[in-house]
């Protein structure tokens, strides 16, 4: 395989991706807004987590919501159904990210959350999956062949989720009240301290 062909194959597949973020938007619904306004409500704590990849991708989202003024965190699964599974209770949210929907771990995690009064938002590519069946709220994130690697691995799913967290995050911070000013303060350190400081003077927060 010469260099030409290499740089053409790596252009396909982020074109491909760049395709399944487009349609992503696309799919937004219901679901989509009956999350965020969830996640903005929450009294209690918002729980994330996922196995392997999603479960990444669940680190992710939940240190951005925490950085965005929500007491989110992530539980890895398999400490989850160690003792942790005792956390979710009502007022919380636990939002489970698998792409299949049919991990024994997350669907077990999920009948935990529900049966102790959570509210349980599933993640999965999957409408018609167990996952789907044991949450209150399901979001379908479609995958898209094309966009995997091998039509398998999962490249542009993993885009997919975390460009959904993204809009989640944006959203539910802007109806909490929480703006730059109180960023500043919640970052003291770093580059972010200073763009935000910057930006909310241009703002007059």
């Amino acid at each position: 395989m010469d260099d030409q062909n290499l740089l053409e194959q790596g252009r396909v597949l982020i074109r491909a991706e760049a395709e399944a973020l487009r349609l992503l938007a696309d799919t937004l619904d219901a679901s989509f807004v009956q999350t965020v306004n969830l996640v903005a409500a929450c009294t209690g704590c918002i729980i994330v987590t996922g196995a392997g990849t999603s479960g990444a991708m669940a680190k992710r989202l939940a240190h951005l919501l925490g950085t965005c003024g929500m007491k989110a965190f992530h539980i890895p699964v398999s400490d989850a159904l160690h003792g942790e599974s005792a956390i979710p209770g009502p007022g919380d949210v636990v939002l489970l990210m698998s792409k299949a929907g049919k991990s024994n771990d997350i669907n077990t995690l999920a009948r935990i959350a529900r049966e102790r009064g959570a509210t349980v938002i599933g993640w999965t590519a999957n409408a018609e999956s167990e996952l789907a069946s044991l949450s209150h709220v399901v979001n379908v994130i479609p995958t898209h062949a094309e966009a995997e690697g091998d039509a398998l691995l999962p490249f542009g799913s993993t885009l997919a989720a975390g460009a959904y967290g993204d809009a989640l995050t944006l959203l539910a911070k802007n109806l909490r009240g929480f703006n730059l000013a109180t960023l500043a303060q919640t970052h003291p350190l770093g580059g972010a301290n200073e763009l935000a400081r910057e930006k909310g003077d241009k703002q007059g927060q």
